[in-house]
């Protein structure tokens, strides 16, 4: 009985050291037994597996349509206005300033933004120049005077340009990002709606 007591603590303490073998020893420390386990493969838990990778596929691309259809609709959205009145403090169609431009476009697709540029800035994830996706804010320091650090906000819509409210001479245009006197202006770039 002794024996087998002292085999079953050698042999917990052999299985806990060496958890792909089993080995057996005597009393004496005599190895009697040493064999190399072999896991076999869980066909089920691989199913399974495979199952959940493929069901995330799905969702991943699913969100990525929806993201693409939703900045689309809202660039085209945000076309209507060309033109438009440019109103400080503005934001409705009869006149706009630049974030209450932004801040009512961004609203017509379920996502709430807060009223300035500058807090607007603040929201979203941060987005390089080189990786601008349509629908992405971009902001700008036009005017140094007002003491803060983004005084501007328009909105990408591919190829290089941007769409915004830009003053009370101009009205809302669209813009280049590169040949305009914008590029020199431009701080950031926010990505709000989420591409996943």
């Amino acid at each position: 009985m002794k024996n087998l007591l002292i085999i079953f603590i050698f042999l917990t303490n052999i299985i806990f050291a060496y958890p792909n073998k089993i080995i057996i020893k005597n009393s004496n420390g005599t190895i009697i037994k040493n064999k190399n386990l072999k896991h076999k493969r869980n066909h089920f838990f691989d199913d399974l597996k495979w199952e959940q990778k493929k069901l995330l596929t799905k969702i991943k691309k699913r969100n990525q349509k929806k993201s693409r259809y939703v900045k689309n609709r809202l660039v085209k959205y945000a076309k209507r206005y060309l033109g438009g009145r440019y109103v400080w403090g503005g934001t409705k169609p009869s006149g706009f300033d630049c974030s209450g431009y932004v801040k009512f476009l961004y609203a017509k697709e379920g996502i709430r933004l807060p009223r300035t540029a500058y807090a607007q800035s603040k929201v979203g994830k941060s987005i390089s120049r080189d990786n601008l996706k349509k629908g992405d804010l971009l902001f700008f320091l036009t005017d140094k005077k007002r003491h803060i650090p983004i005084t501007h906000v328009g909105i990408y819509i591919g190829n290089g340009k941007f769409i915004h409210a830009a003053s009370r001479k101009d009205g809302i245009i669209i813009s280049s990002l590169s040949k305009s006197k914008y590029s020199r202006y431009f701080v950031k770039a926010k990505r709000v709606i989420n591409s996943q």
